[in-house]
C-alpha cells in the first residue's frame, strides 16, 4: 500500500467508527429512567409507546391528507369486489389518526409548559435537553409523559 491509499483506509475507518457511535448515542438517548421514578415501563411497551409519539407528526399529516384524497373505482365494474362505501372506510381511519394525535396532544399538556418543548424535541428530533433545568428534571417529565402515553394508549 502507498501512502494515499493508507490514508484513503484510515479515513474510511474513522467514518466507519464515528458513525457507530453515532448509532450507539442514539440508542443511549432511548433509555428508559429506572432510578428514582414510578414510571417504569417494561422495554417493549416503552419502545411501542416512544414510537407512536414520534410518528405524531406523520399522522397528523395522513389525517390532513385523507379529507383531500379521493380514489377511483380501478375496476370499472358496477358490482365489483371492492369496499362498498369508501367516504365512510376514509372517515373511521381518519378518526382513528385524530384520536391518536389528540391522545398525543392532551399528555402533552400534562407537562409543565416550561418543560414541554424541551421533553418533545428530545423524543422527536433527538435533541439535548435544554440548560435551563437540570437533565434530571427533564427526564422525569419525560419518563411521566411516555408512560401516561401507554396508559392512553391502552398498552399497561
Amino acid at each position: 500500500m502507498d501512502k494515499t491509499e493508507l490514508k484513503n483506509y484510515r479515513a474510511i475507518v474513522l467514518g466507519a467508527e464515528k458513525l457507530a457511535e453515532e448509532i450507539d448515542a442514539r440508542k443511549m438517548r432511548d433509555y428508559q429512567r429506572k432510578k428514582q421514578t414510578k414510571y417504569i415501563l417494561p422495554r417493549a411497551v416503552y419502545h411501542q409507546t416512544l414510537w407512536r409519539i414520534r410518528d405524531y407528526y406523520r399522522l397528523a399529516e395522513a389525517a390532513d391528507n385523507l379529507i383531500e384524497c379521493r380514489e377511483a373505482d380501478i375496476d370499472g365494474m358496477p358490482r365489483g369486489t371492492g369496499i362498498n362505501d369508501k367516504t365512510c372506510n376514509t372517515v373511521i381511519k381518519r378518526a382513528k389518526f385524530m384520536e391518536e394525535v389528540c391522545t398525543i396532544n392532551d399528555i402533552l399538556k400534562e407537562i409543565p409548559a416550561e418543560y414541554r418543548k424541551g421533553v418533545w424535541n428530545n423524543i422527536q428530533f433527538y435533541q439535548p435537553y435544554p440548560l435551563d433545568a437540570d437533565r434530571a428534571t427533564y427526564g422525569r417529565y419525560k419518563s411521566k409523559l411516555i408512560y401516561k402515553a401507554a396508559e392512553r394508549f391502552g398498552l399497561i
